[in-house]
């Protein structure tokens, strides 16, 4: 694995010193050869960037690109595009990584039915003993609940969270990266999941893998909640047919606001986005829910 090449994508905005605190470990504890770092700066205006791009030979490995609230999606998709790596890891701006991941995460890929491969993830801020590996569906609120360990070598699991989330370039180009037309926040981690599975890909977590990643009841930026809900019921609407789609509509249909996000859904992109993914997809959701024994 040595001789690939691999582009870490970092999408940050006013993370502050959590970028720099993960940049640093990244770079102590990273002893792959071939890769490098994009940081990709979503309209950041705490400065967090500035030490990182001011050419510190300690920085090096590390490009700093630049754009202006493209949300989580967006800026992935934008790091990506100047990835000069065979395969792309997506990393939260406040995380720990530990000595020797690199190698471990894309061992994975020695299978190549495998297109998206993610760690554990333990907490910063609590019982660091706690693990999660992989996750589901919670229920027709499309929440995601975490998944406990099922071995000890890579396996399959519905979604994987987006705090580290890694693809071979060409298969991330070929699934059309993360979808643009989501929030800010909120759900493009396990929609890009779910249509990894429905294109024919496996999805998989590495157990041997621990990242620790800060989980955070507040953002650094603005979220709202009816962006939340509106990311999930486009989930729904581009991937599941049917009653599914009915359950998580009738979970939404008392939430303040639910017209005008059925309102903003239709008049954005979602019925030609749906007409597309059916088209690529070779597998539907039932197959999905019945291979992962879930229900929405």
């Amino acid at each position: 694995m040595e001789q690939i090449r691999v582009s870490i994508i970092i999408p940050t905005y006013n993370e502050g010193v959590y970028l720099i605190e993960t940049v640093k470990c990244l770079l102590k504890n990273t002893n792959f050869l071939g890769y490098e770092v994009i940081v990709v700066d979503d309209g950041s205006t705490d400065g967090s960037c500035d030490l990182i791009d001011a050419g510190d030979k300690n920085y090096s490995r590390i490009s700093v690109v630049r754009t202006n609230g493209l949300g989580v999606a967006g800026a992935r998709n934008y790091g990506a595009r100047y990835a000069k790596g065979d395969i792309l890891i997506f990393l939260d701006a406040h995380s720990y990584t530990p000595p020797g991941w690199i190698t471990e995460l894309i061992s994975p890929f020695i299978d190549p039915q495998v297109g998206m491969a993610g760690p554990a993830f333990s907490s910063l801020n609590g019982d660091t003993s706690a693990r999660g590996l992989g996750a589901t569906f919670r229920d027709a609120s499309l929440q995601m609940a975490w998944l406990p360990q099922k071995g000890a070598d890579f396996y399959s699991v519905p979604l994987l969270p987006g705090g580290c989330q890694a693809f071979r370039k060409l298969d991330f180009e070929n699934i059309g990266g993360y979808d643009t037309g989501m929030t800010r926040w909120g759900s493009e981690d396990l929609e890009i999941s779910l249509r990894s599975w429905l294109m024919g890909y496996r999805v998989v977590v590495q157990p041997s893998v621990v990242i620790y990643h800060l989980f955070r009841n507040n953002f650094p930026y603005h979220v709202e909640a009816q962006g939340i809900y509106y990311n999930r019921l486009r989930m729904a609407l581009l991937h599941f047919t049917g009653e599914r789609i009915t359950r998580v509509f009738d979970h939404y249909k008392k939430t303040n606001g639910f017209g005008k996000l059925i309102l903003s859904l239709f008049e954005s992109d979602t019925k030609e986005r749906r007409q597309q993914l059916f088209r690529q997809r070779c597998r539907d959701d039932d197959w999905f829910f019945s291979e992962f024994g879930c229900s929405v």
